[in-house]
């Protein structure tokens, strides 16, 4: 289960010292959230016997989960790298999908980004939704022709909306990766 998504287990004062572990500044961390700074400092600040925002918390927790599976966390010592994306530049101040938000109606036709920021394909469609889903990806071919589909884990890419709402995501697989890839083939 992850932390984010139980609001009963969200520790304001802790998740401040998961952000201080991953040596992440207020403005950076906020940025990375999709939330502004003033919103995290008050988050952080609540008391145990306060109310808080928790659509912030939500924000929070499921940002702390992505960065700690790419950062050693100096707290815990959780590292998970394998199999998922790596940050990108110029993605960071883009606000990630909340998990509710991993379906098909807004994930069709996203652009996928690789590593170095280069178009590496396009969501066909998913089989399931949320983190487990499997999603679909075209690479290759030409207006919609002879693209190759290759399935990939929800885990293994990073959705977010750009300044202009348009969802895109971005992963640590390359174009060659996704090329050598089995291809996927729907059962009808």
């Amino acid at each position: 289960m992850n932390h984010y998504t139980a609001e009963a287990d969200r520790q304001p004062k802790g998740d401040h010292n998961r952000r201080l572990s991953l040596g992440m500044d207020p403005d950076q961390f906020a940025a990375e959230a999709g939330i502004t700074t003033e919103q995290l400092r008050d988050y952080e600040r609540t008391s145990p016997d306060h109310d808080y925002d928790p659509s912030v918390a939500e924000r929070v927790g499921a940002t702390l989960e992505r960065l700690e599976r790419h950062h050693p966390n100096l707290q815990t010592g959780r590292s998970d790298t394998a199999g998922h994306n790596a940050p990108v530049i110029g993605h960071g101040r883009h606000p990630r999908l909340l998990e509710h938000e991993l379906v098909q109606e807004n994930l069709k036709g996203a652009t996928v980004y690789g590593q170095g920021n280069e178009e590496i394909g396009k969501v066909s469609h998913l089989h399931g939704s949320g983190p487990s889903a499997q999603v679909i990806v075209d690479v290759g071919g030409f207006l919609g022709l002879g693209a190759r589909h290759v399935s990939l884990n929800m885990a293994s890419l990073d959705f977010m909306r750009d300044d202009n709402g348009h969802v895109h995501a971005i992963t640590a697989w390359t174009k060659h990766d996704l090329e050598q890839m089995p291809e996927h083939h729907h059962d009808n």
